[in-house]
């Protein structure tokens, strides 16, 4: 039977509604936790060492929890959304800041020597700094809950990374992703786009004999080690605040530790003893070891809210 040209004209419109329809409701859905619509690229041990120190530019959307903590539009810190209205960034970072006024957070960023399509840019209602943290080294309980004054928008950009579950493990030797802003180099200069880096968890006992080796010997209850004995690869100056993370079983991404401080940049430990530019592991904090204290907080924040 053939068909007027109004009416298909009409029904081709209603097809359009339908669609356009659908897909406004499935971006507005909260996406799950750890997902990037970027095809993660398999990880071998020889393009680690031809790869944020020693690491190389991130395909835009890898990190869609990624975002840029700024003091009067300069960055300061990473941070890492958890949720559509929480964020968490290392202690030190905002310990010294007099007011969470003067700070905000621009989600959906790549390149920070421009406004980008779809990114948002939230202020922060309150910052939340662990108990137990002091700025004096070695920095314990280096964590910080920022509450926005709004919500994120999640969509292709934007969206949250995974918690840990409790009792989730990440083992030594397991390959994890740190990703920032922060200096190529020690003391070098600070790019524009978002950079990255695979670096090995490290044991405890590893970690802790590295850090018997410096000059001054430190220990920490929170601490989350990474990299190699000779060095390389590395956060830096300007990455503090960020996220490590780690594939979980579900081929998800989920937050393993928060970049906190480290001797130098991609400096070794090796041989420390007989150095005077001594270097230690990347140190972030654990985020197992502060999981009840995040979910308390982000339970009670969001019922006040309400």
């Amino acid at each position: 039977m053939l068909m007027s040209k109004n009416k298909l004209v009409l029904l081709l419109g209603m097809i359009c509604l339908k669609l356009s329809k659908s897909a406004t409701l499935s971006l507005s859905k909260a996406p799950p936790c750890g997902q990037s619509l970027v095809k993660a690229q398999p990880w071998n041990y020889l393009n680690i060492f031809s790869r944020i120190v020693g690491g190389n530019q991130v395909v835009k959307g890898s990190y869609p929890w990624q975002v840029s903590l700024k003091r009067r539009e300069k960055h300061i810190c990473g941070g890492t959304i958890i949720s559509p209205q929480w964020v968490i960034t290392a202690a030190h970072c905002v310990a010294n800041r007099n007011t969470a006024s003067t700070l905000n957070v621009i989600a959906g960023k790549h390149d920070l020597s421009q406004t980008e399509p779809g990114e948002q840019n939230l202020t922060i209602e309150s910052i939340i700094i662990h108990p137990n943290f002091s700025i004096k080294k070695p920095m314990n309980y280096d964590i910080a809950l920022l509450k926005m004054a709004g919500t994120f928008h999640f969509g292709q950009f934007m969206g949250p990374v995974c918690l840990p579950e409790p009792g989730e493990q990440f083992k030594a030797g397991l390959i994890c992703t740190t990703a920032g802003w922060g200096r190529l180099t020690e003391d070098g200069i600070l790019p524009q786009v978002l950079q990255e880096v695979n670096v090995p968890i490290l044991s405890q006992e590893e970690c802790v004999a590295a850090l018997l080796t410096l000059k001054k010997p430190i220990s920490g209850q929170t601490f989350l080690c990474t990299g190699f004995p000779d060095g390389g690869r590395d956060a830096c100056q300007g990455d503090s605040g960020g996220s490590l993370m780690c594939r979980n079983e579900k081929g998800g991404w989920t937050l393993a530790g928060v970049t906190s401080w480290g001797l130098g940049c991609g400096r070794g430990w090796r041989n420390n003893v007989q150095k005077d530019d001594q270097g230690s592991p990347g140190i972030f904090t654990d985020l197992s070891k502060v999981l009840p204290w995040i979910h308390k907080h982000i339970q009670t924040g969001n019922k006040a809210s309400r």
